[in-house]
């Protein structure tokens, strides 16, 4: 939690400004390792639909494949972290030790599907990884 901490208070704080007494559906994804050479933030920049470095405040459109596309406003953006508030989430990336990304959305959405919405997003982050060079 030394590297996580503050991304983590902060998105407590957003939640309790703005999704005050909300339930939250919570989409978490077990690590994703990266198995290719071009360095892992580059990838997930990339499969979000990023062109180029965020800061904090800036308007974002991310646009994962096979996934609506998400608009919000870069809330958390540090080293290793991305946090994306919209009307409806706190959409959080991570880079995780040993070259993994893992995905903590929290969703404030009763229309949202927890094991579908976690199964596709799942799906989305081993597809860009994890890519079956197979075919």
């Amino acid at each position: 939690m030394s590297r996580g901490w503050d991304m983590y208070l902060h998105t407590l704080d957003q939640y309790l400004t703005r999704f005050p007494g909300r339930f939250a559906l919570v989409v978490y994804t077990p690590p994703a390792r990266r198995i290719r050479d071009e360095p892992l933030w580059s990838v997930l920049e990339r499969g979000l639909g990023l062109n180029g470095p965020v800061v904090r405040g800036d308007r974002v459109r991310l646009a994962p494949e096979g996934l609506d596309p998400i608009e919000g406003v870069a809330d958390y953006v540090a080293p290793h972290f991305l946090g994306v508030r919209t009307g409806d989430g706190l959409y959080r990336f991570i880079e995780g030790s040993k070259s993994t990304v893992v995905i903590g959305h929290h969703i404030f959405s009763d229309s949202v599907d927890p094991a579908d919405n976690e199964r596709v997003w799942l799906g989305w982050l081993v597809a860009l990884f994890e890519p079956d060079d197979s075919r």
